[in-house]
């Protein structure tokens, strides 16, 4: 194209832990230009041999406007929003390339000189761009959308250009500067997770402060945001890790982000694991495990009336329950949370406890008995008992299975 000089089309990236190619010969030189200096921090991933890579096999995009005829795979219907497509886009693959390798999380990161990264989650629309924006001035740069977490705590950094809201009422309108023009400190090619805190904006604060938050609910608060953790056998568990990286869960809660950049630092010095574990971690086995292509969704409720100890025939033997199939599961302070599929359900009580002796088939009665010798007598114990098992029925967490010929 005239005015571009050869190579100047092609751009190789890596980000998320993936590589790409840009193929920007279809644009202008100066739209080139500009798309390349947005992305400049995931080409130099590209050149850095210590980047954190996970899938070496480029994917080739070629960008350009609809209706050019230029066969571009990524398009938009002009210039201006180009650049929020083509995020989006990339984003969306690299979720789809890592699925089931790897936690992810909607939710923004920062770091500091060392690596050591403070994960930010938050819904849509919750602050992370304006807090990556405002943080990350004084902080290194990793991501204001997809965090990329393995295993072992490293982090796949995600540097694509800011994109912060124009007009809410537009939502694929979104201004897309480049980390550099936006102000943010140096991208480390491997950091590694010290902190987790979700974003808690309140205009009547008057005080940041960072609080606690107890674990069961931090992971309810986090899982919205995450992508495919039912495909990792043990997602529950490594979200738990990821959430109690930087001590106790906890989470950020103020007014206006620009008074947390001392607060935020100083957490993140701080942070430290908790070790060992606060919570259980109960895996199904393969033949409890739900496939992973299953949405999770409950079965059609089942009659409660069924479970009603005065509606059995003497001449039949008692019905018994056994845990369907899940994802994943962990208990904390007398409560279970369990994944199934990307759906996760909280029991407490003689919830918990039921679903917990139900690892092999058994009957309400017997449950009963365990629950009462968990929590102690109660006059209605089997009536209290016989709805949850009812309600865990209902929600899928518990199977009825045929009893034994008596």
């Amino acid at each position: 194209m005239a005015g571009q000089e050869a190579g100047d089309e092609v751009v190789d990236l890596v980000t998320m832990g993936c590589a790409w190619t840009l193929d920007l010969s279809a644009l202008p030189a100066a739209a080139a230009a500009e798309m390349r200096a947005r992305w400049g921090r995931c080409a130099a991933l590209a050149t850095d041999p210590t980047t954190l890579l996970l899938d070496d096999e480029p994917q080739v995009l070629r960008v350009g406007l609809a209706g050019d005829g230029r066969g571009a795979t990524v398009v938009a219907s002009d210039l201006e929003r180009l650049p929020y497509v083509l995020s989006r886009e990339i984003t969306r693959r690299g979720l789809t390339r890592l699925r089931g390798r790897v936690t992810l999380l909607h939710a923004a990161a920062l770091a500091d000189a060392d690596g050591r990264a403070v994960v930010l989650v938050a819904p849509s629309g919750g602050g992370k761009s304006t807090a990556t924006s405002v943080l990350g001035q004084r902080l290194g740069y990793v991501t204001d959308e997809s965090v990329v977490l393995r295993g072992d705590g490293r982090i796949a950094p995600h540097p694509k250009p800011l994109s912060l809201v124009i007009d809410p009422a537009e939502r694929w309108h979104n201004a897309e500067p480049s980390p550099d023009k936006s102000g943010l400190g140096p991208t480390p090619p491997a950091p590694r997770i010290a902190a987790l805190l979700t974003l808690a904006r309140d205009p009547a604060v008057t005080s940041s402060r960072i609080e606690p938050v107890g674990l069961v609910d931090q992971l309810l608060a986090v899982l919205p945001e995450t992508s495919s953790t039912w495909w990792l056998d043990d997602g529950l568990d490594r979200l738990a890790r990821a959430v109690t990286a930087g001590g106790a869960p906890a989470r950020l809660v103020y007014a206006e982000i620009d008074t947390c950049h001392e607060l935020v630092a100083e957490h993140l010095a701080q942070a430290a694991p908790v070790e060992p574990p606060t919570w259980e971690h109960l895996p199904p086995r393969p033949q409890e495990r739900l496939p992973r292509d299953d949405e999770g969704s409950a079965p059609e409720p089942t009659p409660r009336t069924a479970h009603s100890p005065g509606g059995m025939r003497t001449d039949q033997a008692p019905p018994r329950v056994v845990r369907a199939p899940w994802s994943d599961a962990i208990a904390c302070d007398g409560q279970v949370l369990l994944l199934a599929g990307p759906r996760p359900l909280r029991l407490a009580g003689p919830g918990a406890v039921a679903w917990r002796a139900a690892r092999e088939p058994v009957t309400v009665a017997d449950l009963t008995t365990t629950v009462v010798a968990e929590l102690g007598e109660h006059p209605e114990a089997e009536r209290i008992v016989g709805a949850a098992v009812a309600d865990l029925i209902d929600h899928g967490a518990l199977r009825r299975v045929a009893s034994p010929a008596p």
